[in-house]
């Protein structure tokens, strides 16, 4: 048997087989390609909760004739930030030292926007609540029929926020 014959041969033979793989790889790849199918998926949506807006640390003094900034922060508990186009400020209470005080003489403007921007409480993260410091810039003032009661006295407001929706 001739040797240079064998090897012509098993060089065919690797050869083809070399070939038959690589068309193998570019059906395989050109299945993928245009391969197509069909189904459904599923969602579901969770349920916003509340926000809680508690008494922030003034950063001004309320006196007859002036006005001053109220101060609160807001608690958002939600996996996703929150916009507040605005806050409504209410009812007005005095601390039970100063009950004397007549809080007639104490007005709010309201509502508060931000000057039209509103405000974003961030997104609660990694378990803990986010808030947000407001500073509602002039937005109690008492006039001069304020009564000697209503010294060092501290007065808290009723806010809610309006508008309220995810960005």
């Amino acid at each position: 048997m001739n040797i240079f014959k064998l090897q012509d041969s098993r060089k065919r033979r690797v050869a083809l087989a070399a070939l038959v793989i690589a068309g193998s790889v570019v059906g395989v790849a050109i299945a993928a390609w245009t391969t197509g199918g069909s189904g459904s998926g599923q969602a579901s949506a969770g349920s916003a909760s509340s926000m809680t807006i508690s008494a922030g640390t003034p950063t001004s003094s309320l006196y007859p004739t002036a006005s001053a900034d109220v101060a609160a922060t807001v608690s958002n508990p939600n996996p996703y930030k929150v916009h507040i186009s605005s806050v409504s400020l209410g009812a007005i209470s005095v601390d039970g030292g100063h009950s004397g005080c007549n809080t007639a003489s104490v007005t709010v403007t309201s509502p508060q926007d931000n000057s039209g921007s509103g405000w974003d409480v961030p997104a609660k993260s990694g378990g803990v609540n986010r808030s947000l410091a407001l500073d509602l810039a002039n937005a109690i003032s008492m006039s001069n029929a304020a009564n000697d009661s209503c010294q060092g006295a501290t007065f808290t407001i009723a806010l809610t926020a309006t508008g309220a929706s995810t960005t």
